[in-house]
């Protein structure tokens, strides 16, 4: 079995801070300070981010729940695996172009809308555009006016399912995207600004 993080409370506090900094301002990259070992198909980024969050207390659903991850993840966090999306805290998106429906997880209720999932999304590059260059466009809490990232790889309907959850604020869900050693947030809260 692969080590986890070398100092498992320094190394997830140096990225706890990266992800609070991630959810903070949205759609603009941050990079992870310490990546651990991780098993295929979960990237070190997104396996970072599953031991920095995650613990007894929380269910993981797996895309792709191949047994050395589930060993990996169960030994290393101690957490609860998922039988299905909307069971989920966490989601751990392994291949995007085929993952259930963003309404297929948990959105929260009126009462408590932290009752919600969040999807790590493991993707093959997340790229800042400059100003006037094609990507997605966003704004909201956090940005000042906006930010444009390229994020590739997803479903064709991706925004557009996105979009129909924005008008269930303050429900939702929220979003880490990962690529090599980044991780990019997008809270509930953050709109995609159409073109």
């Amino acid at each position: 079995m692969l080590a986890a993080f070398a100092n498992p409370v320094f190394d997830s506090q140096s990225n706890f801070r990266e992800l609070l900094q991630a959810m903070a301002r949205p759609a603009v990259p941050r990079t992870l300070p310490v990546l651990p070992p991780a098993p295929a198909p979960a990237a070190p980024a997104a396996m970072a981010i599953v031991l920095t969050l995650c613990d007894a207390t929380t269910s993981v659903w797996l895309q792709q729940p191949e047994d050395e991850v589930v060993r990996h993840l169960r030994f290393h966090a101690g957490l609860k695996l998922a039988d299905r999306p909307q069971d989920a805290d966490f989601a751990l998106i392994t291949n995007p172009a085929s993952m259930p429906p963003l309404d297929a997880f948990a959105c929260g209720d009126m009462r408590y809308p932290d009752r919600s999932a969040s999807l790590i999304i493991q993707l093959a590059a997340i790229n800042p555009v400059a100003a006037g260059g094609a990507g997605n466009t966003f704004a909201g809490p956090g940005i000042r006016d906006t930010e444009t990232v390229a994020i590739d790889g997803l479903p064709a309907d991706f925004w557009q399912q996105r979009a129909a959850l924005a008008a269930l604020l303050p429900l939702g869900i929220d979003l880490f995207f990962v690529a090599g050693q980044q991780v990019l947030a997008l809270p509930r809260t953050t709109r995609l600004l159409e073109g």
